[in-house]
């Protein structure tokens, strides 16, 4: 079904202020969900924050907001634990498990810093190893080089369902049968996953799901998730912890007993407020349709895609199969840095997106609410860029090749009568190392400074 994409746009003001494509960074407000907070912080505001009348609702909310987020992903609200971040999942699970020096995890070589810090700091702390796997665009290439890393020394595979640079999609359940067939847990950043297509997480039966609300899922800043599968709860030690995560004798404050709910890895004040925001903006995605959602996205960067194959000096940097395809798609223009693709798509044509790949290309994200027009701006724009940087090589080029006749023509002046053409003995071969500009780094042609 086709979506109303003028009422849908209505909902997100920010829309109209740019080409909004960087929702994988953090994804625009709706009126509903702003509407949620500001209600909900008015009426503490006038009545105060502890009156019944207040509180209840809030407290309400929040709770809902933790049904939402199990609905939505297919499992229990036993098994999700409404935490702040991506981190705070992920850190929950590094430090409710037993490690011992030599103890390994599997990482892929894509992952966001978040995904990859917390296991560097086990290593320093307690002697673990990282290993790293490949992610060639094969789906048995990459479960096989999965298979290899796992020996009796893996304690966990952690990943991200979706790579944040390329926004690559991995074969989550096919991973997860794997790792259980040789009896080692799975771990998912999905910072990048949710909100783009419908997952189930009892289907994929992964062990551990750590998300974020501000970025797919349209939820805002401060506002999490984590899953853990109900065998897990009790098996996944508690690191950090709080009034809320079980119960205490108060007369001899003894006798602490931990919720039996994925509730008890939930820890600290919080504003709570804000959940039952995200809560609502998860609602609304359901109530578009994951499905539909999926569909839009896909088309987009299809045809962005498409746009940047025909366009000389643009190379995509993301997967072109569906099967391994999200709605990121990142792409790299010959001569020029992420930075500068970045910053002259914002400023040139209000396109908003973001460096990648170490700075060398440029992530945009099609997310269902933008236009076919934004994608034919969007195209225009790198058109321009690569055009821009092929004529500034070329000149880069010619000036080069002056300087170097010049520094010639001063060491070996001509003798009376000698003929010019001496003077140009050596340049072919520079200009042919010179001709387009520009040098390598990182794997990406860039443009050479002066």
């Amino acid at each position: 079904m086709a979506l109303d994409l003028n009422r849908i746009r209505s909902d997100f003001p920010a829309l109209g202020e740019s080409i909004y494509m960087n929702t994988g960074g953090t994804g625009p407000l709706s009126r509903q969900m702003v509407d949620s907070i500001t209600g909900q912080y008015r009426a503490a505001m006038e009545a105060g924050p502890d009156i019944p009348s207040v509180k209840g609702p809030i407290n309400e909310e929040f709770e809902r907001a933790r049904g939402t987020v199990a609905e939505h992903f297919g499992v229990t609200p036993e098994e999700i634990a409404l935490l702040r971040s991506v981190s705070e999942g992920l850190s929950t699970v590094a430090y409710g498990m037993d490690w011992n020096a030599g103890d390994e995890v599997i990482v892929t070589d894509e992952e966001h810093p978040t995904g990859i810090m917390v296991w560097l700091n086990l290593a320093a702390e307690r002697g673990i190893v990282i290993r790293k796997m490949g992610l060639p665009e094969d789906r048995q290439e990459m479960l096989a080089g999965l298979d290899v890393l796992i020996n009796e020394r893996t304690k966990l595979v952690c990943i991200s369902h979706v790579t944040t640079d390329t926004g690559t999609r991995l074969p989550a359940k096919e991973i997860c049968d794997l790792a259980h067939e040789r009896g080692v847990p799975v771990a998912m950043d999905s910072a990048q996953s949710a909100g783009q297509f419908p997952i189930d997480l009892r289907d994929m039966d992964v062990d551990f799901y750590a998300g974020t609300g501000h970025k797919w899922l349209l939820g805002g800043w401060g506002t999490g998730y984590f899953y853990v599968k109900r065998d897990w709860v009790e098996r996944l030690k508690v690191s950090w912890t709080g009034s809320q995560a079980g119960t205490l004798d108060r007369s001899t404050m003894e006798e602490l007993q931990f919720l039996d709910t994925a509730h008890r890895f939930e820890f600290g004040g919080r504003h709570t407020v804000l959940y039952g925001a995200m809560g609502k903006a998860i609602e609304y995605l359901d109530g578009v349709g994951m499905d539909s959602i999926e569909a839009r996205s896909t088309q987009l960067a299809d045809r962005l895609k498409a746009g940047i194959a025909e366009i000389p000096g643009a190379v995509l940097r993301s997967p072109e199969s569906h099967e391994f395809s999200t709605g990121i798609v990142t792409l790299s223009v010959d001569g020029l840095d992420g930075d500068e693709v970045n910053s002259q798509m914002l400023e040139r044509w209000k396109v908003l997106g973001r460096p990648a790949l170490q700075q060398s290309a440029m992530r945009l994200c099609c997310a269902f609410f933008t236009e076919d027009r934004e994608i034919d701006t969007i195209l225009e724009a790198i058109s321009t860029l690569a055009n821009e940087s092929r004529r500034a090589g070329r000149e880069d080029c010619t000036n080069a090749i002056f300087e170097e006749l010049v520094k010639r023509s001063e060491s070996r002046p001509l003798p009376p009568g000698g003929r010019a053409w001496t003077i140009f003995s050596g340049l072919k071969p520079m200009a042919s190392k010179l001709g387009s500009g520009r040098r390598r780094n990182d794997g990406i042609l860039t443009r050479r400074k002066q």
